[in-house]
């Protein structure tokens, strides 16, 4: 029997979903970009999780040749992530959410760079951001990321779910493991920083996030999660002139907090928050808030 010839894949592609039918083009899509991506073989690993799935686009899944199916329980893309990164067993890795893509020679591009950098640990590329049907370039800062990672993400992260490749042996399954529930790419571009890991930048897009109504990082409790994710932020103790970027940005989420609270008419909570955020560094630019606080609320009197 002729021995296969074919090169062996260098990169896996982690791709998280709920595989429900109504995502069925979607995910159809993001695979068949995966494979436009490049021009060698890729490993497609893709995880279902939680139980909204469709038994029909599962079995189509399982199907695929070039596809390894897994199913975890928990209904979390972070967590369907991790997973998924625990089963690498190439050089290289990246991730994609189901209902985005990779550009055509995306992958290519990426693995050159790193080729062509041994000591980087990952490659961060551009993106765009398409929202009704226009396309609009994500980033507009990436060549200082290079220089100074952990700053640069106090203007914009520079990091999302499609748009870098990792040398998987220098970035673990452990910089997934403690995910958090909202703004993962946040805290994980943040713990690539802290640690000192090389990053290579590309001011090329390769990569499109579709940006539609529902997403999560449209909702309440992703809004509120950045009060926790500073929190944490700071308990990992970053340099001094990093913390105090974070304080700053934790006194403008606080006085969001505040704004929130009163206007939906509580005024203590309201209060609380706004007093917090004059505590931080920064804090002051909100000084002039605290007229809202200097008559209590009006309270009607009560009728027998």
């Amino acid at each position: 029997m002729k021995a296969d010839a074919s090169p062996a894949a260098q990169v896996t592609v982690i791709v998280p979903t709920t595989a429900e039918l109504s995502r069925r083009m979607e995910i159809g899509r993001c695979l068949d970009s995966i494979r436009a991506s490049s021009t060698l073989p890729v490993k497609i690993i893709v995880v279902v999780n939680g139980r909204r799935y469709d038994e029909g686009v599962c079995a189509w899944l399982r199907v695929q040749p070039d596809v390894r199916y897994a199913y975890v329980h928990m209904p979390s893309a972070p967590n369907a992530v991790w997973e998924g990164r625990r089963m690498v067993d190439t050089p290289y890795f990246s991730m994609v959410d189901d209902d985005d893509e990779y550009l055509p020679g995306a992958t290519d591009l990426r693995l050159a760079a790193l080729r062509e950098r041994p000591d980087a640990d990952l490659v961060v590329t551009n993106a765009y951001r398409r929202f009704e049907g226009v396309d609009a370039l994500l980033y507009h800062h990436l060549a200082q990321v290079q220089r100074e990672p952990l700053a640069m993400l106090f203007e914009a992260n520079w990091l999302t779910n499609g748009n870098a490749l990792y040398r998987a042996d220098s970035v673990g399954p452990e910089y997934f493991a403690d995910y958090q529930p909202y703004a993962e790419w946040t805290w994980l571009a943040f713990k690539l920083g802290l640690a000192g890991k090389t990053i290579v930048t590309l001011e090329q897009p390769t990569f499109r996030v579709h940006v539609t109504g529902g997403s999560l990082s449209q909702s309440d409790a992703y809004f509120e999660f950045y009060l926790s994710l500073y929190q944490q932020m700071l308990a990992a103790d970053p340099p001094p002139a990093i913390a105090r970027l974070v304080r700053r940005h934790l006194s403008g989420a606080q006085q969001d907090h505040s704004v929130r609270a009163l206007g939906r008419g509580r005024w203590r909570e309201a209060l609380d928050w706004h007093w917090r955020s004059l505590r931080q560094p920064g804090g002051l630019q909100y000084l002039s808030y605290t007229r809202h606080f200097l008559r209590p609320p009006l309270r009607l009197p009560r009728t027998s």
